[in-house]
């Protein structure tokens, strides 16, 4: 397959003139900054976000305007990500604490009768579907795991699992294996996890003592926009106005939704999947952050503008 390049780089002076198109300005010097910092591409989808509201704005964006929205973003990037990265370690750390010790098994993750490979799929071509994609990511796995005690180089601190240490014959334990996988994997492997071991899971890290199947289908699509978020604060993409993943809530809590891909429903999420303190703490960032934005996000639709209660009637897992 022959692929043409058909787009032709600009210079810093077309630059300056594309981003015309999108917001006024006058400190020329400044843009110039900006671009050679972020780079047109970066810079422009934020001009294009404000352009699209200019009706609400009641004039066309100009060039502080796409500044505060900037800078507001990557505050807004860096509290997320942080928040997403306490999400996704306690979820580790209560997927492997909880299944290792009712299998009374440190590999678990490596074994295929503890998983669902069709995931109860009964259409057909979705069953197979997912089988083919379960021996796939189960062999990819096992032949990570292997890798990590093999490269003494980059892991030097597994030592102990590598031929001549005293665990040598061991497989690694899921509490270690954890901890350097990705949370997409994460996300594959409670898919994929027998029901009863999904439920489990739920039950030990949270306050119920019983889960029903939909809560553990509504938990992936946590799980998946938890992902999505991590993703986007960790490559520093624009969030503001960003949809993704469909957040499905409890029955409980349908009415808080306006909309299942929106910045809110990632709060949501969070909410769901974060210990009580720390959810709590992220609504106390969050508002700090929103008070001393120099935009008013809620005129851009970034966030309903009754967040705070909506966010509060969500109900703990």
């Amino acid at each position: 397959m022959i692929l043409n390049n058909i787009a032709s780089p600009i210079d810093l002076d077309m630059q300056l003139k594309k981003m015309k198109f999108y917001v006024t300005f006058t400190k020329r010097r400044r843009m110039i900054s900006f671009l050679r910092h972020a780079g047109y591409f970066r810079c422009s989808r934020y001009g294009k976000f404000l352009l699209s509201h200019a009706n609400v704005l009641g004039i066309k964006p100009t060039q502080d305007m796409l500044f505060y929205l900037y800078e507001f973003d990557t505050r807004l990037r860096e509290l997320l990500f942080h928040y997403c990265q306490l999400a996704e370690i306690q979820f580790k750390t209560y997927l492997s604490d909880a299944l290792s010790i009712k299998l009374n098994d440190a590999s678990f993750y490596l074994k295929q009768q503890y998983f669902t490979p069709t995931r109860s799929e009964r259409d057909k071509v979705k069953k197979q579907s997912n089988l083919r994609f379960f021996l796939s990511f189960v062999g990819n796995l096992s032949n990570y795991s292997h890798s990590l005690i093999m490269n003494s180089h980059k892991y030097p601190e597994l030592k102990e699992y590598r031929k001549g240490g005293t665990k040598a014959t061991n497989f690694l334990p899921c509490w270690v294996f954890f901890s350097y996988i990705e949370l997409g994997t994460i996300v594959n492997i409670y898919a994929y996890l027998r029901g009863d071991l999904r439920s489990y899971v739920l039950k030990y890290g949270y306050s119920k003592t019983h889960y029903l199947k939909s809560t553990t289908k509504q938990f992936d699509t946590w799980l998946e926009a938890l992902r999505n978020l991590r993703n986007t604060c960790a490559h520093h993409n624009l969030l503001v106005g960003k949809t993704s993943s469909i957040v499905l809530p409890e029955t409980s809590d349908s009415h808080k939704l306006s909309s299942n891909s929106d910045l809110f429903s990632r709060l949501y999420a969070l909410k769901k999947i974060l210990p009580v303190a720390e959810h709590n703490k992220l609504k106390h960032d969050l508002k700090k952050l929103i008070k001393h934005c120099k935009i008013d996000i809620f005129k851009l639709n970034i966030l309903p503008k009754d967040w705070e209660s909506r966010y509060d009637d969500i109900h703990i897992l």
